[in-house]
């Protein structure tokens, strides 16, 4: 996969026609794949996506919570058959009238032959640019432009933001319906205060990562990935209220697993929500509800 990541001046055109859709596309989710999808027609499937966030840019200190990192997005791209991903700093470019968006970033970096987009997509200064101007463009420039409907379910047109608020919300299943994949956070396994092993139930702790949408608190069943294979684990997200709270973590309890992991890398791809986070009147009390969460992992997980 060719990844343009370095400042905008610095990309080099590229000689193979490209095929190209537009956007944040945070979380790569169903309605994204469809953008995606059409661009498979002999040129180079490629996407053009934002960091910093748009929101971070125009909005400066109201960063949204974020379903992917761009790593994250990245890899994702690359799973659906992307093979160029041009990685847009939106302060570079916020100023471009549409024309000049056009020309210097699809035409002459790119090579663009065809665009894909939604039917709300806008570009150039102050969103100017629609989807008629843009095929305009195309005619007079030499590359077509495709508009594809939204994509939906029975309840709502899929969105980002929706997908954001079932995540917090503990709805990781439905989160997944709507991505095509399980929501995933990933950081270094940090040292906790050992309590768990204390109680028979040891787990590896991770901090939520800094810009990440986080499940609402609860208990959770999920599967874990250290290096390359998946465990089957019974996963808390919270501040323990048993032991008298503390700082919000993400913690595994991996099932059949008895290995020193500290400082690798942890994903926890989440797949049904269990319970609410609770304060136990003791440590008794806490062991025999872990039990159960265990016990419905199993069951949950083995099908």
């Amino acid at each position: 996969m060719i990844i343009h990541d370095e400042p905008l001046s610095d990309w080099e055109p590229r000689d193979a026609p490209s095929a190209v859709t537009i956007g944040v596309l945070d979380g790569v989710h169903r309605g994204h794949r469809a953008l995606i999808d059409r661009l498979d027609d002999g040129l180079v499937p490629t996407v053009l996506t934002f960091d910093p966030h748009p929101v971070e840019v125009f909005y400066p200190g109201t960063p949204p919570r974020l379903i992917t990192t761009v790593a994250e997005r990245i890899r994702l791209f690359e799973s659906a058959g992307v093979d160029q991903v041009g990685i847009l700093d939106l302060r570079e470019i916020k100023d471009l009238e549409p024309e000049a968006f056009v020309i210097d970033v699809l035409v002459q970096k790119l090579n663009v032959a065809r665009v894909v987009v939604g039917p709300d997509f806008r570009f150039g200064k102050d969103r100017s640019g629609d989807v008629e101007v843009l095929r305009g463009m195309g005619g007079d420039l030499g590359f077509d432009v495709e508009e594809i409907e939204f994509v939906g379910d029975h309840d709502a047109v899929m969105a980002s933001s929706r997908i954001r608020e079932l995540i917090e919300s503990g709805d990781v299943s439905g989160a997944a319906e709507a991505l095509g994949t399980r929501f995933m956070v990933t950081n270094v396994v940090v040292a906790g205060d050992r309590r768990g092993r204390e109680i028979g139930f040891p787990t590896a702790n991770i901090s939520p990562p800094e810009r990440k949408v986080v499940p609402g608190n609860g208990v959770y069943a999920a599967y874990v990935n250290i290096n390359d294979e998946a465990f089957q684990a019974a996963v808390n997200v919270g501040v323990r209220p048993t032991f008298g709270g503390g700082a919000l973590f993400i913690e595994a309890f991996i099932l059949d697993f008895d290995s020193e992991i500290y400082g690798e890398d942890l994903t926890v791809e989440f797949v049904e929500y269990l319970r609410s986070e609770l304060k136990f009147n003791g440590v008794d009390d806490l062991v025999v509800a872990m039990k159960e969460d265990v016990a419905r992992c199993r069951q949950l997980l083995a099908i």
